[in-house]
């Protein structure tokens, strides 16, 4: 067994899906909510979820329309989502499953974006932030990648294309040393989605992200592995005033389980320090 629950909780959407481990013995640590990429869900954090809790009660949500959790009518706001978590931790504190009060927090892409408004919104809550890749991009560029969604996100065909090209997509930003097994597995969670798999990316799109940044007075660890979000990651983290960058070259999508020590480690002293 890997301790890790799952549960359902209401939000303004529908429900939340999540999963949480919880530590053995009694626990001084304040609860940490982990936010997942695009098109993902809290599964991605599955291969670090049993050691980072076995010190502290560990969330990882499923942001709506995405994993178990209900979607959206329509693209939501980054502002929305944040909501929604904020939502989750409050429900899970009224039902004694977390502490009431603060709790730090960690982003993947899109689940950082969802972080940094949580950070900046609730300044007495949120203790530490812990990032993976930024998204942070200047207006005129959020609105040529918005232009361009579409023609980056294949729709379903008859004739499946659009299984091919996607798997074309997840082989060119995926690490070398992730097997056939786990890409399929991502690929079948982007699959079932349908024409709703992008719509978190025009959330992201849509926020400003760079603004939000230097709004954020916590402690931020930026973590970044070198994928697609690896140069605007080195050319913006330092917007953040307390913030500090760990570069991990040579790794791409991929690294929560190919580099499952240095990241637990890294994480796990950060949060700690």
């Amino acid at each position: 067994m890997n301790g890790i629950k799952r549960a359902y909780a209401d939000s303004r959407y529908g429900q939340v899906h999540y999963r949480i481990v919880t530590p053995a013995a009694p626990t001084s640590a304040i609860p940490l909510l982990c936010l997942h990429q695009t098109p993902g869900n809290g599964g991605d954090w599955a291969p670090v979820l049993p050691a980072l809790g076995e010190t502290r009660i560990v969330i990882a949500a499923d942001t709506p329309g995405y994993g178990m959790s209900s979607p959206p009518p329509e693209p939501a706001r980054i502002e929305d989502f944040a909501g929604v978590m904020t939502q989750l931790m409050d429900d899970l504190a009224a039902r004694g499953t977390v502490p009431a009060g603060p709790f730090d927090v960690i982003g993947y892409h899109t689940g950082s974006l969802i972080a940094t408004e949580l950070a900046k919104t609730l300044p007495d809550r949120v203790r530490r932030a812990v990032l993976f890749g930024l998204a942070a991009y200047p207006a005129e560029a959020r609105a040529e990648k918005l232009a361009r969604l579409r023609d980056n996100f294949p729709v379903p065909e008859r004739n499946l294309n659009h299984v091919h090209k996607l798997w074309d997509i997840m082989q060119s930003l995926m690490d070398p040393r992730m097997s056939a097994e786990e890409m399929h597995v991502g690929m079948a969670e982007c699959l079932r989605l349908g024409t709703r798999m992008p719509w978190a990316y025009i959330s992201v799109y849509k926020y400003d992200f760079l603004a939000a940044m230097e709004a954020v007075a916590q402690p931020v660890l930026v973590m970044n592995p070198e994928d697609d979000l690896w140069d605007v990651t080195r050319a913006t983290a330092e917007r953040f005033p307390a913030g500090r960058r760990y570069d991990m070259p040579g790794v791409r999508h991929g690294v929560l389980s190919i580099e499952h020590d240095r990241v637990v480690g890294e994480i796990t002293k950060f949060l700690d320090s």
